[in-house]
């Protein structure tokens, strides 16, 4: 597991316990990202499925609805599902060993973590057999743009738009969608964001805060900016692929 891989993976280990409550944002993209599959792919039933960073199972729960005979499962920090029989493959997607000819391949919220997606997404195609599918999604450069817009520069290290997605595919697999969404949450106030965020394992503030008046600097700026009769909000950009490699 290399340097970035061993952060990320105390990153969410320590989030895990509040994660899933936590992950609205994650929950509907990849709800998004199993519809838009089931929608290019209409009458496919992928009987082996990989899944790419299951977390505490957004995408898995609707993966398990295609009723496939095998299931992998891959994620650095995540303990097993309750209830989900799988095989389970701990550990580093970029390193692991991933099971070969698999009818779909899936990932979601999770390729803007890995240092090298060109490999990641090159090793998820390798690993479909021709005929099969590949669903993934990330985020998008345009992430959390009201973090950004106060200067914040923490960032995921590998954002990229749908289109920088398909652009990696290798030869021999055709688009069938791709594109961003933009999932919008609203909380009380910049504190219940910052909680948010820390509960969802990422901190999209890291190394900002040098001392209390710096925090409610940024918390007042945060409301005045941002702030309306809803609450404050905060805009996840997700970016989302889906091909098909060829028979």
């Amino acid at each position: 597991m290399n340097a970035l891989a061993g952060r990320v993976a105390r990153s969410f280990a320590r989030g895990m316990k509040t994660y899933d409550g936590a992950a609205l944002a994650q929950r509907q993209i990849a709800a998004r990202l199993f519809a838009a599959y089931r929608g290019a792919a209409a009458g496919h039933r992928p009987a082996r499925v990989l899944e790419a960073g299951y977390g505490s199972g957004h995408l898995t729960r609707h993966l398990l609805e295609l009723r496939p005979r095998r299931l992998w499962l891959n994620d650095l920090a995540a303990p097993e599902l309750p209830g989900v029989a799988a095989e389970y493959l701990p550990g580093d997607v970029a390193e692991v060993a991933l099971p070969e000819a698999v009818d779909l391949a899936a990932s979601a919220s999770t390729i803007q973590w890995v240092a090298d997606p060109a490999r990641v997404l090159g090793r998820l195609c390798q690993a479909v057999a021709p005929g099969g599918w590949l669903a993934i999604s990330g985020f998008a450069p345009g992430h959390f743009p009201e973090l950004r817009a106060l200067g914040s520069r923490a960032a995921a290290p590998s954002y990229l738009a749908g289109a920088g997605m398909a652009a990696l595919l290798p030869a021999g697999w055709r688009v069938r969608g791709a594109g961003e969404w933009r999932v919008r949450l609203h909380f009380p106030g910049a504190l219940e964001v910052l909680r948010h965020l820390r509960a969802t394992g990422v901190n999209g503030c890291a190394g900002q805060f040098r001392s209390p008046g710096a925090l409610r600097d940024f918390m007042a700026r945060y409301e005045a900016q941002h702030g309306g009769a809803g609450g404050v909000a905060l805009t996840y950009v997700a970016s989302w692929l889906v091909a098909e490699r060829r028979a």
